[in-house]
């Protein structure tokens, strides 16, 4: 009788698929390389950050394998301009078609167009902790890496355009070279057209004859050099090149360029004599209208976006919690994000409530990669709802470090915390920046809805209109009680439903004492505001 095979995380699965696969090629390398492609001419956006949070992933499963690896962020920026994206100016359309590397900056801080959208995404990944080796497209032709695979490809181009053609069909005549050199005249790629391949010499000859995104060709006629040259490989080569050129073993990649990893693999397995990496195809996020993030539409949700709003933990989470279907995501969803962190960080603390082995392996590991295997912290004692609570019951205008301190001082209350302790900690402040940037700019209506029976409402809207500001806390107190037995409805239900509307949580510090503090006003306020913006829900 076969024993059943213990339940793995996808990454652990992964990795050690890699890991047996790399002793049946019998590669013997001292680093295994995992890839990802950055692409520079289009606003990064969550889903760009999905692509190398998931292959550091792998990197970091294979480390804890006990094998050295490193991720590649590798630039696109030797990629010609495809169409303006939102944001840029539309008299960039002049430079349609030319490497967005040799592009200005229309925002005139880095050296050209695609150094300034490539550092926008190393920035990213830097907050989210991801440790990894940048290459430059540009710098990958221009350095001669890559010289090796072009010389290949181009002396087998015949063979390049067979396979292209017959897993992905081809609008460009028979015989076609895929390689885009560089018109020499009018700096354009993608206007080019190889007329002849001279091997022995090292160069094409090209005319710069063709149309793209209507603009024309000028009409040059020239020859280039391929090794350390100015020209790029199509799509259809290129990932075969950098692969087989940096020994990559592993890159994710998204639904929308399946077609471009099979037709590479074939380029590389049979052209290039490279067994090509491993990869895992991932579903494209969507927003909060069900539609693609896309650039090109300018419904993008950056990381820098994200990052006003939400920890880089709970972004982590996102993508190593599944790979596989779509997910819609919204900024005004926020705080069920940081909740769900929350929620997995208490889980990992007492895994031995969960009785299902393969969802406690699941929620272990989920944690562990979420903080990059460096620790997964102790819950901490009050919840984001709460702080956001608070934020949303104070004025707009206070000053940051004002709203810092008041907000530490009313939840140290909630928590029976020195102020001072929550002021000293990163991860309080963060919450009251998330916060503050919450409610300016979606107020609450997103917070955690919170469903109420009829008589239990009633009972809370009674208190809640009999509270006066002279009050003291034992009065308060006894006033709450007396309700809730007053209208027959359940003394624990009826101090839970209080505390939710206050903390986000069922329970809380002592009412009487806790309603003093925030004030009889402000409590009436926030009470109002979560009916009036549907916070606080009858129960049908």
């Amino acid at each position: 009788m076969k024993s059943e095979k213990k339940p793995q995380f996808w990454l652990d699965k992964i990795a050690q698929d890699i890991i047996d696969r790399r002793e049946k090629l019998n590669r013997k390398v001292d680093v295994l390389r995992v890839e990802s492609g950055i692409g520079a001419s289009g606003f990064p956006h969550i889903g760009s950050v999905g692509d190398s949070l998931r292959a550091y992933g792998i990197k970091l499963a294979l480390e804890n394998l006990g094998y050295k690896s490193e991720l590649i962020a590798y630039s696109d920026d030797r990629d010609g301009l495809r169409k303006i994206p939102v944001g840029v100016p539309k008299e960039y359309s002049k430079y349609i078609g030319m490497p967005v590397s040799e592009i200005p900056d229309p925002w005139g801080c880095h050296s050209s167009y695609g150094e300034h959208i490539s550092s926008m995404l190393i920035e990213a990944l830097e907050k989210l902790g991801i440790e990894f080796t940048f290459i430059s497209g540009t710098e990958a032709y221009k350095s001669g890496l890559l010289d090796k695979q072009i010389s290949r490809l181009l002396a087998n181009s015949g063979k390049v355009d067979r396979i292209i053609r017959e897993e992905v069909g081809s609008s460009k005549p028979e015989g076609w070279v895929h390689y885009w050199p560089r018109c020499e005249k009018c700096g354009r790629i993608y206007t080019t057209r190889v007329i002849k391949v001279i091997p022995e010499e090292s160069k094409v000859i090209y005319a710069c004859d063709q149309e793209f995104k209507g603009i024309k060709g000028c009409g040059y006629v020239g020859e280039a050099s391929y090794l350390r040259g100015d020209g790029k490989l199509s799509w259809k080569g290129e990932f075969a090149a950098r692969w087989a050129a940096l020994g990559i073993v592993f890159e994710p990649h998204g639904k929308d360029i399946t077609d471009s990893f099979r037709v590479n693999a074939r380029i590389s397995r049979e052209i290039l004599d490279y067994e090509p990496p491993m990869t895992v195809m991932y579903e494209m996020f969507l927003d909060s209208t069900k539609r693609k993030i896309s650039k090109s539409i300018g419904n993008v949700i950056t990381p820098q976006m994200w990052m006003k709003f939400s920890p880089p933990e709970a972004l982590r989470m996102l993508m190593f919690k599944r790979y596989r279907s779509t997910r819609s995501i919204s900024l005004q969803r926020s705080p069920l994000y940081i909740n769900e962190l929350e929620n997995g960080v208490r889980k990992y603390h007492n895994l031995e409530r969960i009785r299902s082995e393969r969802d406690k392996m699941t929620l272990k590991r989920l944690m562990e990669y979420t903080y990059l295997m460096k620790g997964v912290p102790t819950p901490w004692p009050y919840r984001y709802t709460a702080v956001l609570n608070v934020v949303a019951m104070l004025p707009r205008d206070i000053k940051f470090d004002d709203l810092l301190g008041v907000v530490a001082d009313l939840i140290s209350k909630y928590y029976d915390i020195e102020p001072k302790s929550l002021l000293s900690e990163e991860m309080f402040r963060r919450y009251v920046y998330y916060a503050r940037n919450y409610v300016e700019s979606f107020g609450t209506s997103e917070i955690e809805r919170i469903e109420i029976d009829d008589s239990l409402l009633n009972a809370i809207d009674s208190f809640v209109k009999r509270l006066k500001n002279d009050m003291g806390e034992e009065v308060i107190q006894d006033l709450a009680f007396n309700t809730a037995r007053e209208l027959r409805v359940s003394v624990k239900a009826f101090f839970q439903a209080i505390y939710m509307v206050l903390l986000g949580q069922p329970q809380g510090p002592k009412l009487g004492p806790l309603l003093r503090r925030i004030g009889i006003d402000r409590f009436k306020k926030l009470y109002s505001r979560s009916l009036e913006e549907g916070k606080i829900a009858r129960k049908r």
